[in-house]
């Protein structure tokens, strides 16, 4: 009940198992550095799902092409996050202005990105309206599944 020796913060911090790799600050930079890649990457595959939609039937024109401009920012902002991160990283503070124009570019590529995924949310949700009549049929599963 207390009475044991006291145990430095030192002796458990080198008991702990690492996580995400260790401690050094080399490691848990190149774990970010790979989970903001996967992230942009994912993006970019997520867009690219969106693209699959692209001939489909829509409300109007205008729907149509605000689906694919969307699919299409949303499959190419994620690069230009990943171009505009490395040139940021690489400048590493050699030009004041260039850095803050980067930074300026990286923070509104983040907003078209967002006003993007809104957009396509937007889209989906008004296409709601105009099902075909078909979707409220009940569905003869025996029809399909012989064995049912």
């Amino acid at each position: 009940m207390g009475g044991g020796p006291f145990t430095s913060f030192c002796a458990v911090h080198s008991h702990r198992v690492p996580s995400l790799g260790g401690y050094d600050s080399d490691s848990t930079y190149r774990h970010h550095i790979i989970i903001f890649t996967i992230g942009c990457f994912s993006g970019t595959v997520f867009g690219g799902l969106h693209c699959l939609g692209w001939n489909a039937l829509f409300q109007g024109h205008t729907e149509k092409i605000l689906w694919c401009a969307a699919s299409l920012v949303i499959v190419s902002i994620p690069v230009s996050i990943v171009l505009l991160a490395s040139y940021i990283h690489w400048l590493h503070d050699l030009d004041d202005l260039r850095n803050d124009i980067a930074q300026s570019a990286l923070l509104a590529s983040l907003f078209v990105y967002i006003v993007a995924r809104v957009t396509l949310i937007v889209l989906i949700l008004m296409s709601f309206g105009s099902l075909p009549p078909g979707i409220y049929r009940t569905v003869a599963w025996t029809e399909f599944i012989p064995h049912l």
